[in-house]
């Protein structure tokens, strides 16, 4: 049995450090153990490694929200699944106690613990996991994809709200990793008038290689006067994203009447001033997301329309962790995927 594996770890202050780890152990019957098969770098995963020490990510833990795994062990109580199967893992893992858990809103749990934020996570060759957060997905899918599942569920969790038609005109502010994510399951739902907003020649060729309509170029261009040029009317659908408040503010003069605007993009600094007259006048809904539908993400990524290859620029192994990030960092990645048993 090993007794050491290797995984990306956490220490506060902006480090994360690969190094030699103990090997998990089960602690509670319901626990299972994965081999980790791959794992993908997140935004968020940018941000806590800049953020004050202590703000969201615990030091410590083993770094990684977003991946997939092999069960190679399992809990005398663990039931459903069995050995050698690939699942996918949601990394809340909710309380079950408070308010939101107890009324049906269990994705806004109030005490809820984090796989690769506040527990550890899928930056490592094995991971601790609880029965729970597990969800079958078909062998026949490459782990590449199946570790997209996460953003794929707050993504589908998103579209629910949103509720998409083919026939509207949405916009869309971002072309990051899940801007790119968003275009390619709104394809999917078979929207034919996409407006994408990115930034940078490279964001814009992404954009276009994922399906975009129009894509346009904040660095040169106007959302305003591009709609204006290409588009009969404004838009039915806005998504940010990104969340920067300047969108926000735009995005009220952007859409029509009974429009919706989605806020995804999330900055906690931002700030935003509308007059809540423009609301009424129009009926504008605005709604925020944070929540996770694995269900639809899991079959979702069934989807051979969805081809999330398209987003994947770099495959990497654990110990190049750092060159990922760094990639990330300067834009110069759109997904990155970890491979922790590559050497």
């Amino acid at each position: 049995m090993k007794k050491t594996m290797r995984a990306a770890v956490f220490e506060g202050e902006g480090v994360l450090t690969v190094k030699d780890v103990p090997y998990p152990v089960i602690k509670n019957p319901h626990q299972l153990i994965l081999k980790v098969e791959a794992a993908s770098i997140c935004g968020s995963d940018l941000h806590g490694l800049t953020v004050p020490p202590g703000q969201y990510m615990k030091p410590g833990i083993i770094y990684g929200h977003e991946f997939c795994g092999t069960i190679v062990e399992m809990g005398e109580k663990v039931k459903g699944f069995v050995r050698g199967e690939t699942v996918a893992v949601n990394p809340r893992v909710r309380c079950g106690k408070c308010y939101e858990c107890t009324h049906n809103k269990g994705d806004l749990c109030s005490n809820s613990s984090h796989y690769g934020q506040l527990a550890d996570g899928g930056f490592s060759e094995y991971a601790l996991v609880d029965e729970g957060q597990l969800y079958h997905v078909d062998a026949s899918i490459p782990a590449e994809i199946v570790a997209q599942t996460e953003p794929i569920a707050c993504i589908m969790n998103a579209v629910k709200e949103a509720r998409p038609t083919p026939v509207d005109y949405v916009l869309l502010y971002g072309a990051g990793p899940i801007g790119l994510s968003f275009i390619r399951v709104l394809k999917v739902y078979g929207i034919r008038n996409l407006i994408v907003s990115a930034k940078g020649e490279k964001r814009v060729r992404e954009a276009y290689a994922c399906g975009a309509d129009i894509v346009v170029d904040m660095e040169k261009e106007s959302v305003e006067e591009v709609m204006k040029q290409c588009w009969p009317y404004k838009a039915d659908l806005i998504i940010d994203a990104v969340g920067r408040g300047k969108i926000l503010e735009d995005a009220v003069n952007l859409v029509n009447p009974q429009g919706r605007i989605l806020l995804f993009g999330l900055d906690q600094n931002a700030k935003a001033t509308i007059p809540p007259s423009v609301f009424t006048l129009d009926e504008i809904s605005l709604k925020g997301v944070l929540g996770k539908d694995f269900p639809a993400a899991v079959e979702m990524i069934r989807n051979p329309d969805l081809q999330l290859e398209k987003i994947i620029t770099h495959r990497i192994s654990l110990e190049e962790i750092h060159f990922g990030m760094d990639l990330m960092k300067k834009k110069e990645a759109c997904r990155v995927i970890v491979f922790p048993q590559r050497v």
